[in-house]
């Protein structure tokens, strides 16, 4: 829709901090919405009172301009709760983290509440948050009959564990919010999967520092999949390239060998089907933000973007990232960035994985302004959204 780039543009006007965190389902690790948070500068809950901004009645379009649900989880000041409650005719599904707030009166069906579960007599919302660094296993265990029978849906949050997530699924959790799926899941025997070893090879492959385009191209080529996906990225919307590219190299030719790469290696790390497809989306925001940050650090946007877009490669493969690295001919200053977060492309991914996990303490040890930190996190998972409409098959 033409009017949609108006309201985001809105949001990036917000003087805090935003953050997005998908909701999986349990069972499957869909993504069942999102949950955005509006913070002050310092990532501390807002007054209830604060002003609200002309964005707000503009948020239900914002939440499917920026994830591309229908509905969301809104953790927002009181002030904030009661200009959304009084618009009307709304297409979007919005629940209200009332986080210590008296339960308002609802008339108002696109909305429902979410609660904070304490142990004690929690209130009787729509939605329960278990906040898991609150509760042992031993406690959550006991809580959850009586917690199941006043709510329909009890989300886990701050499930940073493969543990975690493994005691969520065995206890019926509806949904979960952590960076779990993030981390490499730490397995007694470190066996390579054939997809896992044809994805190292291929990515070795794409990594050649002095590849010849002809090879490159042949490499793409050698993976049917490779080639359909790249060419059809290409030609889609999403590049809005003057003509139609009709051969991978002609697209080597175009764009370059950097960026055919880059492209390349996105390609095949999204295509693990063993794993959460929001880590692809994990992928492009991290690789998208260092990119737009390298204008900052006075760096080579490639690198930058490459080092977001390998950041996920733990993640994917279950294996710690400098084992991994050790098979991939990358440059020393992007094994730097990767392993020691050291240099122009390391400071951006600390900065980058920081906003992304809402460390926002660390976040002051940047030289990076909040303010461009925010902005930059919001064009990142907005264009990551728009990426993953293209890549959808």
């Amino acid at each position: 829709m033409a009017d949609e780039p108006v309201p985001f543009e809105l949001l990036k006007t917000f003087s805090g901090l935003v953050h997005r965190q998908p909701l999986f389902t349990a069972n499957r690790l869909d993504v069942d919405s999102y949950h955005l948070s509006f913070l002050d500068l310092d990532g501390n809950k807002l007054d209830d009172d604060v002003a609200v901004p002309d964005f707000v009645e503009l948020l239900p379009h914002i939440v499917k301009t920026i994830s591309h649900r229908q509905k969301a989880l809104l953790t927002v000041p009181e002030s904030w709760q009661e200009t959304l409650l009084n618009l009307q005719n709304l297409d979007v599904n919005l629940t209200l983290d009332i986080n210590g707030y008296n339960i308002p009166q609802l008339n108002n069906k696109a909305f429902s509440f979410a609660g904070h579960a304490t142990g004690e007599a929690d209130s009787s919302t729509h939605t329960l948050l278990i906040d898991l660094e609150r509760f042992n296993p031993n406690s959550l265990s006991s809580n959850l009959p009586k917690w199941r029978q006043h709510h329909r849906i009890l989300c886990a949050t701050n499930v940073n564990a493969a543990s975690q997530y493994q005691f969520c699924k065995t206890h019926d959790l509806d949904l979960l919010q952590g960076n779990f799926y993030t981390v490499p899941e730490a397995k007694e025997k470190q066996t390579v999967s054939p997809s896992q070893q044809t994805l190292m090879e291929l990515l070795v492959k794409l990594q050649e520092p002095d590849i010849e385009p002809d090879d490159l191209a042949a490499t793409i080529n050698q993976d049917v999949s490779l080639s359909y996906k790249l060419l059809r990225l290409i030609n889609s919307a999403f590049f809005g390239l003057p003509r139609q590219v009709s051969s991978t190299k002609q697209a080597v030719m175009m764009l370059g060998l950097g960026k055919i790469k880059t492209w390349a290696s996105l390609l095949c790390l999204s295509g693990m089907d063993d794993k959460p497809n929001e880590l692809r989306t994990v992928a492009m925001t991290r690789a998208r933000m260092c990119e737009l940050l390298a204008k900052y650090y006075k760096g080579q946007a490639d690198t930058f973007f490459a080092a977001g877009l390998f950041s996920t490669l733990d993640a994917i493969m279950d294996r710690p990232l400098d084992q991994l690295l050790e098979h991939l001919p990358l440059s020393d200053e992007l094994k730097k960035a990767l392993i020691e977060r050291k240099g122009p492309a390391g400071f951006a991914l600390h900065d980058t994985l920081s906003y992304e996990r809402g460390q926002w303490t660390s976040i002051d040890t940047s030289s990076i302004p909040k303010e461009v930190l925010v902005r930059t996190y919001l064009d990142s998972i907005n264009w990551a959204k728009e990426l993953n409409i293209q890549l959808q098959d």
